[in-house]
């Protein structure tokens, strides 16, 4: 089958683990120490539960949206623009969430996670220039 106007990117299925995976790890695991430390179980229970899960939720949905972006090569080259846009989509569903199912007591974690999981993500992630060639 021939793709015409399919560009190999830097968006596929091993980059997508590479970045989800130590986006539910990492800060599960930070939280999850600092809970142990000072011996609060609701930080525990939070750091695989709405820590964990919200930097991971906002890793995928930041990944997809930086593989559009690509393929329709929109803020290519404005990779500031394009985090900060990206941060504050994250940390605004990360409220909305908060909001919805009425977690105030999980404000914090989750927001702060959303925040963590894009900008690790949006900074990490290359976006590939394609030039426009004509075969």
């Amino acid at each position: 089958m021939n793709h015409r106007n399919y560009q190999p990117g830097s968006f596929n299925l091993r980059s997508l683990l590479l970045a989800s995976v130590p986006a539910y790890v990492f800060p599960s695991l930070m939280s999850g120490i600092s809970g142990i430390i000072l011996q609060k179980s609701d930080l525990i229970q939070a750091s695989y539960t709405t820590i964990g899960i919200s930097s991971l939720v906002s890793t995928l949905l930041s990944f997809a949206i930086l593989w559009q972006l690509e393929l329709k090569q929109i803020l290519v080259r404005q990779k500031l623009l394009r985090s900060l846009l990206i941060i504050m989509l994250m940390m605004s569903l990360g409220l909305l969430i908060t909001w919805i199912f009425q977690l105030q007591s999980q404000y914090f974690n989750i927001t702060f996670s959303a925040f963590l999981g894009a900008t690790i993500l949006t900074v990490r992630q290359p976006v590939k220039i394609y030039k426009n060639e004509r075969n």
